[in-house]
């Protein structure tokens, strides 16, 4: 429920899938499987869970407690991947909404990169393989994504694409970081796999896109 109007808020990714997807499967591939922790049915999902309460509980702690701290494969991988990128996370699972579209969801990992700017960080663990393979059968996504060809990629830019504009309706969120000094506002997508790390930046065509996303799936 919204705040303490008791609006009924919806996740953006069901809806993402009803109403922008194609109706093939993704083909991004399951790369080979390493370690004997997280095998059986939902050992994928277990995993994934494991790694955002982690990364999430240590994103609010100090690089010097990061570094004593014992971390799960992928959450390690994570905090390497931004420092590479020179990304400095501050918080996580930062709620962003739309009441009046009933819209609701929550940005992985915000961090700072340099004097000026803040990026907001969409997670996902255990995509393997070339995540740009398009689906079987191949199709483009729908509305205002539809020069867009569908696949796990492009899903998961439209959904960052999609959490960017509801943070950037905040005009009052906006406002406080101008006076603390940040003039950007940033996003991108990082995979974390058994085959390393990979950060994709949002670009302007999927950011221009944003709030036609909102009106489609709202």
């Amino acid at each position: 429920t919204g705040r303490a109007t008791g609006t009924k808020l919806r996740g953006i990714t069901k809806l993402l899938g009803t109403k922008l997807y194609s109706k093939g499967e993704i083909q991004y591939g399951k790369g080979e499987w390493r370690g004997e922790a997280w095998k059986g049915e939902g050992g994928g999902l277990r995993r994934g869970k494991a790694v955002d309460a982690q990364v999430s509980r240590l994103c609010q702690a100090s690089e010097a407690t990061r570094r004593k701290s014992q971390m799960l494969k992928f959450t390690r991988l994570v905090f390497s991947a931004l420092k590479y990128h020179d990304l400095v996370p501050i918080g996580s699972q930062r709620v962003v909404l739309h009441e009046g579209k009933r819209l609701a969801t929550a940005v992985d990992i915000v961090c700072t990169r340099g004097e000026n700017e803040l990026v907001l960080v969409e997670l996902k663990c255990g995509f393997h393989g070339d995540r740009a393979t398009p689906t079987f059968p191949k199709g483009n996504l729908k509305g205002p994504l539809r020069k867009a060809v569908d696949c796990a990629l492009h899903r998961h830019l439209a959904q960052l694409a999609t959490t960017t504009a509801l943070f950037e309706r905040e005009t009052g969120t906006l406002r406080a970081l101008r006076q603390h000094g940040v003039t950007k506002v940033g996003a991108a997508l990082l995979y974390v796999s058994d085959e390393g790390s990979e950060l994709h930046e949002l670009a302007a065509w999927w950011r221009r896109r944003g709030a036609k996303i909102l009106d489609a799936i709202g």
